[in-house]
């Protein structure tokens, strides 16, 4: 069987409150650290994602938008304290890999694919936030990397419901299996 990996992007404070009109958090975080937990246990290495950026923002390209609308607001600084994990996440994530990216993938410019390589990794599960950023362009460069995919679904979100649906619907299940987090992890027990 292939060695999987549970990559989990952006749950960090400043990006979680970013999706607090549009989900019920409690629920979602909650979910998101026992599903977190069972992955360990079933022996799947977790990788945690966050995004941040240098205090100078010596890494943010002014060709880049996304990255100028974050230095403009002067967020996301490493030392920030928005770039930290949830506390709920945090909790159970002292033994996870920890991946800074400095990009919307969790696979750009950083050393993610060398630590998935490295761990004999060819199978990810990717949750988190948002579902029209990070979520959405790491799975696309995962599939041009060859890594067999699967969403969790229910543990992705975005700020904007309808386009979480559209995304989940019509677009990454081109790419990659989606499922609940549910059926994900009756999956591994098989």
């Amino acid at each position: 069987m292939a060695k999987t990996a549970l990559i989990i992007l952006d749950i960090q404070t400043g990006i979680f409150q970013m999706v607090n009109d549009a989900i019920d958090t409690n629920q979602f975080v909650a979910k998101m650290a026992s599903t977190a937990a069972a992955a360990r246990k079933a022996g799947v290495l977790v990788v945690q994602v966050t995004t941040s950026f240098r205090p100078s923002y010596a890494d943010a390209s002014p060709r880049n938008q996304m990255a100028m609308r974050v230095k403009a607001a002067g967020l996301f600084k490493d030392t920030d304290e928005a770039v930290q994990l949830h506390p709920a996440i945090a909790s159970g994530a002292a033994d996870d890999i920890h991946i800074k990216k400095r990009r919307v993938s969790a696979l750009y410019g950083n050393d993610l694919d060398i630590v998935l390589r490295s761990s004999g990794i060819e199978k990810i599960a990717v949750a988190g936030l948002a579902t029209s950023g990070a979520v959405l362009s790491t799975v696309r460069q995962a599939f041009d990397m060859d890594y067999e995919i699967t969403v969790l679904a229910d543990l992705c979100a975005d700020s904007q419901p309808d386009v979480h649906e559209i995304l989940i619907k019509k677009v990454l299940s081109k790419q990659a299996a989606v499922v609940d987090a549910e059926e994900w992890l009756a999956q591994l027990e098989k």
